[in-house]
C-alpha cells in the first residue's frame, strides 16, 4: 500500500511539474529510442548462438558468451556511469509521519528493478539464452540464467550509485571507476591471465546448479543493497543538518596550483567548469577512456580491423593524435565560449584574457604529457616507436593547438555548460565542425604523405622539428590569437547572449 502510494506521489510531482510538458515529450521519445533499442537486441539475440559458434573457440555458444561478461559488464558500467542519474524523492517531507527510513530507501533502490537501463541487455540475453541454454542444460538452467544476468545489471547499478553518492563528496574517488575499467584489461593483457576462461567456469557452475554460486552472489547483492541504504542515510542527514553544498563539492581546487598565481587560479577554474558540466565531462572522460583503449588494443592486437586495411598508416596516425591531444581537440572548440554564460563579469574585471589563453593552453598541454607518459610503456616494449610518440606530442601541442586556438576565435555561438548530451550540437558552429575535422585529418594526411614519399624517419622528424619551433614560439601565437580575439570581442560576445 506505502508503494503504491508513494509512487502515486511521484507522477504528482511529475505531472504539476512546470515543464511536464517537455518531460514527457523527452521521456516519450526516449521510450521509442528504447523500443526501437529492444527490438533490435531481440533480432540479434536469436542469431547470437549461431555467431558465436563461428567466432569462438568454446563448443557452446553460451561458454563463449561467458567468456566475454567481463567486458560486457564494463561496458554497462561506462554507458550507466556517464547516462545513468541515480533515484532521488524528497524524502523530507515524510519523516514526520511513522514510516520508516528504510522503507523509503527501499522504495527508491526498488526503482532498479524497472529502470529500463538495467533492462536493454535483457532483451539480448532472453532468446539467446533458450536457444544456447535449453537444448544442453534445460529450461530451468536458462530461466536461472536470464534471472542472473538480469540481477547482475542491477548490480552494477548499485555499484554506480555507490561510486557517484563518493564523488559527491572528493574528486579523487574517481579513481574507482577508472580502475573498475582499466582491471580486466590489466588482468588480461598485464598479468597475461585468461579472465575469459575463469568466466566459463563461473558460468559453468552457476548452470550445474552449484550453491556456492548462488550464496556468494546472494551475499554481495545484499552487501551493496545495504551499503546503499547506509549512503542514503548519511545524504539525508548531511541535508536535516544545513549542510553546504560546497563542503561536499566533487571538486574544489588542487592546493599546488596557488604557487602558479593567476595562470593556476584559471586552470583550478577550467577543471572545475569540466568537471562539473555534465556535457563537458561526458565528452572528455568518456571519450578519453574509448580512444585511449582503442589505440592501446591497435598496439597490443597486431590483426585488429582498424589497422589491417593499407598497414593501417592512417589510422594509427589519427588515433595517435587524437589521444595526445584529446582535451585540446575537444576544448579547443570551445576555449571562448565554454566561458559565454559568464563572459560579461569576466570582460568586466582585471582578468587578463591572454592569462586565460596561457592557463589553457597549459592545462591542455599537460594532459598530453601525461598520455605520452602513460604511452612510453607500450614504448619500452617495443609496441610503438619511443621516436614516434615524441614527435606525435610536440607536433599535437605545436601545430595543431595553434590551428585550433586560431580558429576559436571565430566561435561566437552561446554554450549551456550544464546542458547534457555527449552528442549536442549546441554552441558549435558549422565553421568550427569544418576547422576541428581539417585540424584532425590535414596534419594527418600531410605526415602520410611523407612517410609514404621519404619514410618514418623524415616523416617523424618533420613532426619533432615542426612541433617544436610551434611550441617554442607558443607565448607569440598566443598574443596574437589574444590580439585578433581583442578585436572580434565584442561582437563574439553579442553571439554570446543571443541564447
Amino acid at each position: 500500500m506505502l508503494q503504491k502510494q508513494l509512487r502515486q506521489h511521484q507522477w504528482k510531482a511529475f505531472r504539476r511539474n512546470p515543464m511536464f510538458e517537455r518531460n514527457l515529450a523527452v521521456r516519450i521519445f526516449m521510450y521509442l529510442m528504447f523500443g526501437l533499442l529492444a527490438i533490435e537486441f531481440l533480432g540479434f539475440g536469436f542469431f547470437l548462438d549461431t555467431l558465436l559458434l563461428k567466432a569462438g573457440t568454446y563448443e557452446l555458444a553460451i561458454d563463449t558468451f561467458n567468456s566475454l561478461l567481463p567486458f560486457i559488464f564494463v561496458a554497462d558500467f561506462v554507458i550507466k556511469f556517464f547516462f545513468k542519474t541515480n533515484h532521488s524523492m524528497q524524502i523530507a517531507p515524510y519523516l514526520s509521519l511513522p514510516i520508516k527510513r528504510n522503507r523509503l530507501f527501499d522504495f527508491l533502490l526498488r526503482k532498479e528493478f524497472t529502470s529500463f537501463w538495467n533492462f536493454y541487455f535483457f532483451f539480448l540475453v532472453v532468446p539467446f539464452a533458450f536457444k544456447a541454454i535449453t537444448p544442453f542444460f534445460g529450461f530451468p538452467a536458462a530461466m536461472l540464467y536470464i534471472l542472473f544476468f538480469y540481477l547482475l545489471c542491477i548490480l552494477n547499478s548499485l555499484w554506480i550509485n555507490i561510486i557517484n553518492n563518493l564523488l559527491s563528496k572528493s574528486f579523487l574517488y574517481y579513481i574507482l571507476p577508472a580502475l573498475w575499467v582499466v582491471f580486466p584489461f590489466f588482468l588480461i593483457f598485464g598479468c597475461k591471465i585468461d579472465l575469459g576462461d575463469y568466466s566459463v567456469r563461473l558460468g559453468e557452475m552457476f548452470l550445474n546448479y552449484n550453491l556456492l554460486i548462488y550464496i556468494a552472489f546472494i551475499v554481495f547483492f545484499v552487501a551493496l543493497w545495504f551499503i546503499n541504504r547506509v549512503q542514503m542515510r548519511e545524504r539525508l542527514y548531511n541535508e536535516m543538518q544545513g549542510e553546504k553544498i560546497e563542503k561536499i563539492s566533487s571538486f574544489s581546487s588542487l592546493s599546488f596550483l596557488n604557487r602558479f598565481g593567476v595562470i593556476g587560479d584559471f586552470i583550478n577554474l577550467e577543471l572545475r567548469m569540466i568537471l562539473r558540466s555534465p556535457r563537458l565531462k561526458q565528452q572528455i572522460v568518456f571519450a578519453g577512456i574509448l580512444i585511449i583503449c582503442l589505440f592501446f588494443y591497435m598496439l597490443y592486437e597486431p590483426n585488429n580491423p582498424f589497422t589491417q586495411r593499407n598497414d593501417g598508416k592512417f589510422i594509427f596516425f589519427l588515433y595517435g593524435i587524437f589521444n595526445v591531444g584529446l582535451m585540446g581537440i575537444i576544448m579547443g572548440q570551445y576555449l571562448f565560449t565554454s566561458e559565454s554564460s559568464f563572459f560579461d563579469g569576466l570582460a568586466s574585471r582585471k582578468a587578463s584574457i591572454f592569462d586565460m589563453l596561457k592557463s589553457k593552453y597549459i592545462l591542455y598541454s599537460s594532459y598530453s604529457l601525461l598520455v605520452t607518459l602513460l604511452l612510453l610503456i607500450p614504448a619500452f616494449q617495443g609496441k610503438i616507436s619511443a621516436f614516434l610518440l615524441v614527435s606525435l606530442f610536440f607536433y599535437v601541442i605545436g601545430p595543431i593547438y595553434f590551428i585550433i586556438f586560431q580558429n576559436a576565435v571565430y566561435n561566437k555561438t552561446y554554450f549551456d555548460i550544464f546542458d547534457k548530451g555527449m552528442w549536442n550540437w549546441k554552441g558549435q558552429s558549422g565553421n568550427m565542425l569544418v576547422i576541428t575535422l581539417i585540424t584532425m585529418f590535414v596534419p594527418v594526411i600531410f605526415v602520410l604523405i611523407l612517410n609514404i614519399m621519404f619514410g618514418n624517419m623524415v616523416a617523424y622528424s618533420f613532426m619533432l622539428i615542426v612541433g617544436l619551433a610551434f611550441t617554442f614560439a607558443s607565448k607569440y601565437w598566443l598574443a596574437w590569437t589574444y590580439n585578433r580575439f581583442l578585436k572580434r570581442k565584442y561582437r563574439n560576445m553579442e553571439g554570446f547572449r543571443a541564447n
